[in-house]
């Protein structure tokens, strides 16, 4: 039972302080926002609000953008702000391709995702780039990048030509997000009703020494 302190501060100090430790060890809820890819940039072949991306060009489609190794003007390096190599160096003898992007800020522990279905019927691949790291879409579905620190992160995504230029592969993508651990939003309701229940303590006590006397 708790001892009854004359000076309600006390009362709710503990009691604040009882909250606060509750909240420090209980898991925190990821808060998950919906990631809206129309208002990526793109370019090349790319349409449906931006969540199908092509390699590759078709008659009645935009025309493709050509990966120039050494970049320039009207490059997928120069549209990414990256050096040639690195395209190189993660998927060699690329042709063309298409991409979208887009740079905002992330808290350290914030998780993008997103669903996607890669249609292709030979070497092309799609890639996702993280502040300007390239890495191909292979494996598991969705496609998920935990950021280690907070910053601004360019995040795009794309479709690459591999040795021709010829055929059309597909990216569809779906259910982007970010999910993010908001200290405010867990804590800040509790720490409220912790406040409250300390000061519906010391009325309670106030009012049994009144009554008393």
């Amino acid at each position: 039972m708790l001892t009854q302190f004359k000076n309600p501060l006390i009362t709710i100090g503990i009691t604040l302080v009882s909250g606060l430790t509750s909240v420090a060890i209980s898991a925190p809820a990821y808060s998950i926002t919906l990631v809206d890819l129309n208002t990526f940039t793109s370019i090349g072949n790319v349409t449906s609000s931006n969540t199908v991306i092509k390699s590759g060009s078709l008659s009645n489609d935009p025309p493709p953008v050509t990966v120039v190794i050494g970049g320039g003007d009207g490059s997928l390096e120069k549209f990414l702000d990256i050096s040639p190599t690195v395209f190189e160096t993660a998927i060699p003898n690329t042709t063309y391709g298409s991409a979208i992007k887009k740079t905002q800020s992330f808290n350290a522990g914030d998780k993008f995702s997103f669903n996607w279905i890669f249609d292709t019927s030979d070497e092309d691949q799609a890639f996702v780039s993280i502040g300007n790291n390239i890495a191909v879409l292979s494996g598991s579905n969705p496609y998920s990048y935990t950021f280690p620190t907070s910053g601004s992160y360019q995040v795009a995504v794309g479709v690459l030509d591999v040795r021709d230029s010829t055929g059309v592969s597909t990216l569809t993508l779906s259910n982007a997000q970010i999910q993010a651990v908001p200290w405010e939003t867990d804590t800040l309701p509790v720490l409220g009703s912790t406040v409250l229940f300390g000061i519906g303590v010391w009325a309670k006590r106030k009012y049994a020494r009144n009554s008393q006397s």
